[in-house]
């Protein structure tokens, strides 16, 4: 026997929303995610599953928020659950992340910058830049170096970046 489901057991959450009114429970959900129209079946999802059926991975590299009829918008985190019966929700979008976290020599680190330098990301971690220098360790296990470079800006990135700090060694002689 074949499941068809008709037109009416698919709710249009962003109809609802501009016809003020309350989607009813136990059906199948559309929602916009930016530009993108995602099913749901089933009327309560986490934050993380509206990233991930949005194809927006890895999950923490996005900020999600949900967008209300009166142009309110509030963030979700992604273990928090979004009950899609509930009335004004038009659509989510996303952003980038607010925070971006990475580890300089294997301990984590948080920033809300989107650009630091080397000697910034080396005092965050406690290190003294004036006899250390900064080392990106790349996913394929090449390293990126930062040796003379302190000032230079580095883009903060998602997912999370290793850094080491290298002690610098002695000046050769000319």
């Amino acid at each position: 026997m074949t499941n068809n489901i008709s037109q009416e057991e698919l709710i249009d959450i962003e109809h609802y929303s501009n016809t003020n009114q309350k989607p009813p429970a136990g059906k199948r959900y559309q929602v916009k995610v930016d530009d993108q129209t995602i099913v749901f079946n089933k009327e309560k999802v986490t934050g993380l599953e509206i990233l991930e059926a949005a194809c927006r991975t890895p999950a923490e590299c996005y900020t999600l928020y949900q967008k209300f009829k009166d142009c309110d918008f509030e963030k979700i985190d992604l273990t928090e659950v979004v009950d899609l019966t509930k009335p004004g929700i038009e659509r989510f979008i996303t952003k980038p992340p607010e925070v971006f976290n990475y580890s300089l020599d294997d301990e984590p680190e948080t920033t809300d910058l989107k650009e630091m330098t080397p000697n910034q990301i080396l005092k965050t971690g406690g290190v003294d830049p004036k006899t250390h220098y900064l080392v990106q360790v790349n996913a394929d296990g090449s390293q990126t170096s930062y040796k003379d470079k302190g000032e230079q800006p580095i883009k903060m990135k998602c997912p999370s970046v290793k850094y080491i700090s290298v002690l610098n060694g002695p000046t050769p002689v000319s």
